[in-house]
């Protein structure tokens, strides 16, 4: 009887031990999403900051590429969220043998969807950066000039 209990009980574990994975991955890549968008936020801000205080915006600019064009922001990012795309797609299929319910499925989809959204949010803000610190300089000189 305690051997038939406690090979139910492995049965059960070896059972469900595929989606704990699989929401465990989805997990560790989320919250590296998460801290490499709030790193870059604060990147981000701190140049608009940077960007007030002085008009030489070429250290600047150099920072920022450094940031997002030299050290392959935006490629990791995108397989970041490949990544991320893939183990909620896998939670997803194994719904049935794992019985994963509706109310989960729904959550993953929401936490992809809202990193998703976010990174798009992200983009805009990076190029929009860039761009203020692209032009700002030319302001200036055409102001001086005149």
């Amino acid at each position: 009887m305690l051997i038939e209990t406690l090979e139910s009980q492995w049965k059960k574990i070896l059972c469900f031990a595929p989606i704990r994975l699989l929401r465990l991955q989805f997990e560790r890549i989320e919250n590296v999403i998460v801290k490499e968008f709030e790193q870059a936020e604060n990147e981000l801000n701190d140049e608009l900051k940077q960007l007030e205080r002085q008009r030489d915006t070429s250290e600047i600019l150099q920072r920022h590429n450094e940031r997002f064009q030299t050290n392959h922001f935006h490629p990791t990012i995108e397989i970041h969220m490949r990544d991320l795309h893939t183990f909620a797609n896998d939670l997803k299929l194994n719904e049935h043998e794992q019985m994963l319910d509706r109310q989960e499925r729904e959550q993953f989809d929401r936490r992809t969807t809202k990193l998703n959204d976010y990174w798009k949010h992200m983009q805009t803000k990076i190029d929009n950066v860039k761009r203020k610190l692209q032009t700002i300089p030319k302001k200036w000189q055409d102001f001086e000039e005149r």
